[in-house]
């Protein structure tokens, strides 16, 4: 297991929702986790949002300060080699698109010094606009990695329509990330899908790939 992993994508990918399960996953798997909240373009659906499930858990939050607050100004003060001593794994949760991955750029360094020890996962709804075929998902891709001068390691299919999501939106995400692997030559890190009663008793076994999704991250309206 890699110690770093930085989760991007497309706005209203799920990238937030992702990170949130991945590393309460790895906390409940025995793993010291910190999540960096990097997010500094989107108030509304964010990790910073969960310091509560998170403290239940066992998993730290770093978040920008004055995330969550009316002053709520992105000022990204972290340490991320001070973050690494500490022995924890880190699950970094960057904004939308190569907006919200420029931020990743000031750590750059840092991170090609310890490449070896991080992935950087694509995350891809297919049901999202401007991701909804595999060459708008590529250009989307690029665009990020240009921003943050760091190459995507590989890809997690988060193709979803929410709560009407069903055993075909799964089935026709799965076939476009497929696609997307061989046309990019990034592999399949794992295909989510949201723990709701229209997606059926899939399997909760990650060594095929396949990865659970509790939905801790909700519209603001709910």
């Amino acid at each position: 297991m890699k110690k770093i992993t930085v989760i991007a994508g497309h706005y209203g990918s799920g990238k937030s929702t992702f990170a949130a399960n991945y590393a309460v996953k790895m906390s409940e798997a025995g793993e010291k986790v910190t999540v960096v909240d990097m997010d500094t373009v989107n108030p509304y659906y964010r990790t910073a949002d969960l310091s509560e499930l998170f403290a239940e858990k066992g998993v730290k939050l770093i978040a920008p300060r004055y995330a969550g607050t009316n002053l709520d100004v992105p000022i990204l003060d972290y340490d991320l080699s001070s973050l690494c001593a500490e022995g924890r794994k880190l699950v970094i949760d960057l904004g939308g698109d190569d907006a919200g991955a420029f931020p990743l750029g000031k750590f750059r360094e840092f991170i090609r010094e310890c490449y070896d020890e991080t992935e950087i996962l694509y995350v891809v709804n297919f049901c999202r606009y401007l991701t909804s075929e595999c060459t708008d998902a590529e250009e989307i891709l690029r665009e990020i990695e240009s921003a943050c001068g760091l190459k995507a390691t590989a890809i997690v299919n988060n193709t979803n329509l929410g709560f009407e999501t069903d055993s075909g939106t799964i089935a026709k995400g799965r076939q476009k990330a497929e696609e997307l692997s061989e046309k990019t030559g990034l592999s399949l890190f794992c295909h989510t899908f949201p723990l709701i009663p229209s997606c059926g008793n899939m399997t909760d076994n990650t060594d095929n790939g396949v990865f659970p999704l509790e939905i801790y991250i909700r519209n603001v309206w709910n």
